[in-house]
């Protein structure tokens, strides 16, 4: 680990999929387990209006785990790039995967395949597989 990475904070990007959820989840199991912060981060089109609803599921998840610090920041642009860019010195990045092909693009999808290949800190991609499984079942480890 370098100087630069803050061990402290496990980012996670939520969109609102299944996923998504399955990140979520699994991250913020992961930030209670190891006694660290949790950012979400969802990113939208400049042009695509804030997602209420989901914003107060974020807000929900985080009182379900009260000794979590939960921040949750919605950004515009690229979200492969946006991800990376607020994890650039975190501990960890955690996304959802949308795909279970044997092609690393169409395994992890475009957006976790971004992630894997530019993030300064280690990424876990939870696989769509997980996103039906209960929260309590999710224990996986980095794909990658």
């Amino acid at each position: 680990m370098n100087d630069q990475t803050r061990p402290g904070i496990i980012v996670v990007g939520v969109g609102g999929s299944p996923t998504a959820e399955a990140a979520l989840q699994w991250a913020i199991r992961e930030a209670a387990r190891t006694h660290q912060r949790l950012h979400a981060v969802t990113v939208r089109r400049s042009d695509e209006p804030e997602d209420k609803r989901l914003a107060q599921h974020v807000s929900d998840v985080g009182h379900d785990h009260p000794g979590v610090p939960l921040r949750h920041r919605v950004l515009r642009g690229p979200v492969g790039q946006a991800l990376v860019e607020e994890s650039e010195t975190a501990a960890m990045l955690v996304v959802g995967s949308h795909g279970m092909s044997r092609v690393l693009s169409a395994l992890l999808g475009s957006v976790s395949a971004y992630c894997v290949r530019h993030a300064r800190c280690p990424v876990v991609v939870v696989p769509a597989v997980m996103a039906g499984t209960a929260p309590a079942a999710l224990t996986p480890g980095p794909l990658l």
